[in-house]
């Protein structure tokens, strides 16, 4: 009976496995491990803290340990293939809100990879199939429908979610917005807000020079103003003509050109709060056939003040420390509905409408 104990004392083993290192195994993993315990008949016992004891034949529990430790090392390497893509290329899915959203770091890996055949999980948690070939995600219940779209950044630039793809060198493009869809509303509304004029046409305006640059101005004010409001990025108007138009699009608003039309409050460009004062024909000419032009733009208005006539830039905001100028100036501080810039990284041409 004495050898039969030994003996069993030498084939037989236990281990146990901290809750911790068990975090790091996938629901494959996981599956995978109790597939070998069940082929090795082993015995295995969770206690409250979540520590999994293995016990059974010493080859068997030396298979469980082997593929333990194999496993991490393999979800430590997943993890930074994720991570390393996720910097690079943006799946996104078109949310219930009609806004597009990054989905998380293992569906961008397993959708990029082509992995993606027992579908994915958005970052609410619903599991959505999905169709690469028409580019579209269809949940099992109650069978909802939407699309997927495939962005890749530049290694200097960030792709913003609701652009659509690019091709490799493609540095400028217009797309024109379908009036079902709610960025076509959005835009819609804002306009309509105080302007009665007819929408003929709006189109997004996907420029990576001008965008690249415009982000960099962001992130300067709101670093300089982090403590007096950030950036304060506004969604103002500016009317042009189909001339103007054309080099804005391409180059940016340009302060140059300040005096075409107003110069009451400074020298720089102006934009107004209301889409009705910059539909007026004095700032948006009509064309031959009638259409004017509007331009709907992201303007970093950051700390401003009263605005005057020859003002070339902002004026100190301490007279000790001349350098430290104000951001934007106004046609009136309190309660303002019109903001002039003197940097023409300030302002990013987001949308152009036509109307009527």
């Amino acid at each position: 009976m004495a050898k039969l104990k030994d003996l069993y004392k030498t084939q037989f083993s236990t281990h146990t496995f901290k809750n911790e290192e068990l975090k790091g195994l996938t629901k494959d993993d996981m599956l995978e491990l109790q597939q070998l315990v069940d082929s090795e008949g082993l015995y295995v016992r969770k206690d409250p803290t979540g520590n999994i004891t293995v016990n059974g034949i010493k080859d068997g529990v030396n298979k469980i340990i082997l593929m333990v430790n194999t496993s991490l090392p393999r979800k430590e390497m997943r993890v930074m293939e994720e991570d390393k893509l996720y910097t690079r290329v943006m799946w996104c899915i078109l949310g219930q809100s009609r806004d597009w959203e990054r989905l998380p770091k293992t569906a961008n890996h397993n959708l990029e990879n082509g992995a993606a055949a027992g579908g994915i999980q958005d970052a609410q948690g619903v599991l959505w199939q999905v169709d690469l070939q028409n580019m579209e995600a269809t949940t099992r219940v109650p069978g909802q429908r939407t699309k997927l779209k495939r962005l890749e950044n530049l290694p200097d630039f960030i792709f913003p979610l609701y652009w659509d793809s690019m091709a490799a060198g493609e540095a400028m493009k217009v797309v024109v917005l379908q009036p079902f869809s709610q960025e076509y509303q959005r835009v819609q509304i804002g306009f309509k807000r105080t302007a009665n004029n007819n929408i003929l046409k709006i189109e997004r305006l996907q420029n990576i020079h001008l965008r690249r640059a415009y982000e960099g101005q962001k992130r300067h004010l709101s670093e300089k103003n982090k403590r007096s409001g950030g950036a304060g990025e506004k969604f103002l108007y500016h009317g042009t003509t189909q001339e103007n138009a054309v080099s804005i699009m391409n180059t940016g608003f340009n302060r140059r050109f300040a005096g075409q039309n107003a110069t009451s409050y400074g020298s720089g460009t102006y934009f107004a709060v209301n889409a009705n004062y910059s539909a007026a024909t004095a700032f948006s000419k009509p064309a031959a056939d009638g259409s004017q032009l509007m331009f709907v733009a992201r303007v970093l208005t950051g700390v401003y003040t009263q605005g005057q006539h020859g003002m070339k830039v902002p004026p100190p905001r301490d007279s000790q420390r001349p350098h430290d100028l104000y951001d934007s100036v106004v046609n009136r501080v309190d309660n303002p509905n019109m903001y002039i810039v003197f940097h023409d990284d300030q302002a990013y041409p987001d949308y152009l409408i036509t109307f009527k």
